[in-house]
């Protein structure tokens, strides 16, 4: 990470430490997107997130319950699943 991010995210943490984003398009390889849920965010803004030994990341720049898409078409799963609706219980809303 550059000088400037480090200092920002050590204000924000207080921790020194090597700091590393991901690497994006790696991920894009295997994963169309990336979804931080709100309980998520919660729990770890403005937190030092443990990488490896003496680094680590933060989720900067994310809001809560945010989808990033790293392809621009979702790939469908190869054992997709079925879904089927039992509707013998299902109880509408009234």
């Amino acid at each position: 990470m550059t000088a400037q991010k480090r200092h920002d995210w050590y204000r924000t943490t207080g921790r020194v430490e090597r700091w590393v984003i991901p690497d994006w398009s790696i991920l894009a390889l295997e994963y169309d997107a990336v979804h931080l849920t709100a309980a998520a965010y919660l729990a770890a803004a403005g937190t030092a997130i443990p990488v490896d030994r003496g680094t680590c990341s933060v989720i900067a720049g994310w809001n809560p319950d945010e989808t990033y898409w790293l392809t621009g078409v979702a790939r469908p799963e190869e054992d997709g699943a079925e879904w089927v609706l039992d509707d013998e219980d299902w109880v509408p809303w009234a």
